[in-house]
């Protein structure tokens, strides 16, 4: 999926769910006819892109020094820079429309022109924390969205929910013998000295958006499961299911299946 549906798909299910609790809070019928108010997990696989999160700093895509726009094209980028001229993807740009499904909403979603990198990688920046983060086709993305105050066992702590995801994500890696280990000062996990799975958050209202990209087997030359396997790597679905199963237990959950999004 692209990322930009990706990421849409989440603002407009979180619109939809804080509607919800407003008119709960207000004293409405709340009538949930869409299930809005309840957690989702997404596991998505995206093109190739890149997005700033809210501590990438533009000035390190140094490929915009050796062109003509160059300038330009970082102010697009800036952490300063919003509305029509940025390629920022901005929460306000969406609109959720009771009358019309997520599906047709994300449809006619138009988002701002990207600036693409050497490679023809589209960049976007985004509010979630974190720096610069790749995606792309065999990585694994999970976009967990949990409201942190709803549930007893859980906490109105973002340090602890970040604590919680990178706990599945080593999990997950035990589970085929790689030794995942968090960093005492990066987020993420990481092998030895090398990455495998990024983590970057957001929320509002307690409802967490954004999450972890987890290196299957892009073909990049980056650190991955299926380099850390001498043979017979698994499937991103493989990969899927096991997250599934490790992010039940950590968050003391029941997960069942949903939709499909397209």
């Amino acid at each position: 999926m692209d990322y930009i549906r990706g990421w849409a798909y989440q603002q407009l299910l979180l619109e939809q769910r804080l509607a919800v609790k407003r008119e709960m809070i207000n004293g409405g019928s709340a009538s949930d006819e869409f299930n809005a108010n309840q957690d989702r997990l997404l596991l998505l696989e995206h093109h190739h892109v890149y997005t700033l999160g809210r501590g990438a700093d533009e000035d390190n895509f140094t490929f915009l020094d050796n062109i003509e726009n160059g300038m330009e094209l970082r102010k697009k980028l800036s952490r300063k820079s919003k509305g029509l001229d940025s390629c920022r993807l901005e929460s306000n740009r969406l609109i959720w429309m009771p009358d019309l499904s997520i599906y047709e909403q994300v449809n006619s979603f138009h988002p701002p022109p990207a600036v693409f990198a050497p490679n023809g990688v589209p960049i976007y920046r985004i509010e979630r924390g974190g720096e610069v983060t790749y995606h792309g086709p065999s990585q694994l993305v999970v976009y967990p969205m949990l409201d942190l105050s709803a549930v007893d066992h859980f906490n109105k702590d973002l340090h602890w929910f970040l604590r919680c995801i990178e706990e599945v994500i080593i999990r997950v890696l035990y589970e085929y013998g790689i030794n995942g280990v968090r960093d005492d000062i990066n987020t993420g996990v990481w092998v030895g000295k090398n990455k495998i799975a990024a983590v970057g958050l957001s929320s509002a209202r307690w409802i967490t958006t954004h999450g972890f990209a987890l290196n299957v087997d892009p073909d990049r030359g980056i650190t991955s499961i299926a380099n850390e396997l001498s043979s017979n790597p698994p499937s991103l679905q493989e990969i899927a299911t096991v997250v599934l199963d490790k992010f039940g237990d950590v968050f003391q959950s029941s997960l069942q299946p949903s939709e499909h999004l397209i």
